[in-house]
């Protein structure tokens, strides 16, 4: 699951944004926004996967889709939801094409600080200057 996520994410960068990403050993900075969204496999198998960008990263996103240079934290929070729901929705995309499909729920945001979330996998992309995380939990 987590493989489709991570080529969704660079799809979106490369295709959306408009810059390249790698996978990275980074870790995500102090100020970070973080979103869930609740996936379920064919085998009812349901995950839970977080989505965490930098302030920068978020502004940046922001800017270029709504023409926003100075967002306020609402935006940026529904500009997290906004994007957690166009990655996890093209990772289902190529899930179905690959024969492992699985359903999406609503995107949520997370209250708490990425290091206190219980994960099984992750993978950080480093974007320029800033990173997202993407994190898996089997529920």
């Amino acid at each position: 699951m987590i493989n489709y996520i991570t080529t969704a994410s660079e799809h979106f960068f490369q295709h959306q944004i408009g810059t390249t990403c790698a996978l990275s050993d980074l870790s995500t900075q102090e100020k970070t926004h973080i979103a869930y969204i609740d996936i379920t496999s064919m085998a009812h198998t349901v995950y839970r996967v977080y989505i965490a960008m930098d302030e920068p990263l978020l502004a940046h996103i922001t800017e270029l889709f709504l023409g926003e240079e100075t967002p306020n934290e609402q935006t940026l929070q529904e500009m997290l939801l906004e994007t957690t729901n166009m990655v996890v929705g093209s990772a289902k995309v190529l899930a179905e094409n690959s024969g492992s499909a699985f359903s999406i729920a609503t995107p949520f945001l997370e209250k708490t600080s990425l290091a206190s979330v219980a994960y099984d996998d992750k993978r950080t992309l480093n974007i320029k200057e800033s990173v997202m995380t993407i994190a898996l939990k089997e529920l």
